[in-house]
């Protein structure tokens, strides 16, 4: 199923396009990490056959709304280089449990450490995926 559904159309009426995007089920995808977490994954980044795709929270989650519904929303090949770096900086520097696909045990850098990656995410230039096309949803 193709879409040419924005990210941001979805998130402003998923109950419309749910009919129009697949929902992809959970044994068709890989989470690799995890960007945000609260009670469970906010963003990250799965992988669908060899392809990395964003993953973001439509619901909202501050209301305990369950199930959570996510959209997966494709990515460039520039955004997909992107996204490794600010990953493969946050292992290096805070720690790789947001890593679901490690062989390392889980760790976590000391609190003194974390400031070498934040100080950098903070002058991230505010990144939004609102115009890149939804691949699917899923929910969980």
């Amino acid at each position: 199923m193709s879409t040419q559904i924005t990210f941001k159309e979805f998130k402003l009426r998923p109950e419309f396009y749910q009919q129009e995007v697949e929902n992809i089920s959970h044994e068709n995808f890989n989470v690799l990490w995890i960007d945000d977490y609260y009670d469970g994954m906010l963003s990250g980044v799965l992988e669908i056959e060899d392809q990395k795709f964003r993953v973001e929270i439509i619901t909202d989650y501050t209301q305990n709304i369950y199930p959570r519904i996510f959209a997966i929303i494709y990515l460039t090949n520039k955004e997909v280089e992107e996204e490794i770096y600010w990953n493969e900086l946050f292992k290096k520097y805070v720690g790789n449990h947001n890593d679901l696909t490690s062989k390392d045990n889980n760790f976590l850098l000391p609190q003194s450490e974390w400031h070498f990656f934040y100080d950098q995410y903070q002058n991230r230039p505010n990144k939004g995926y609102n115009q890149n096309k939804v691949r699917g949803w899923f929910s969980e």
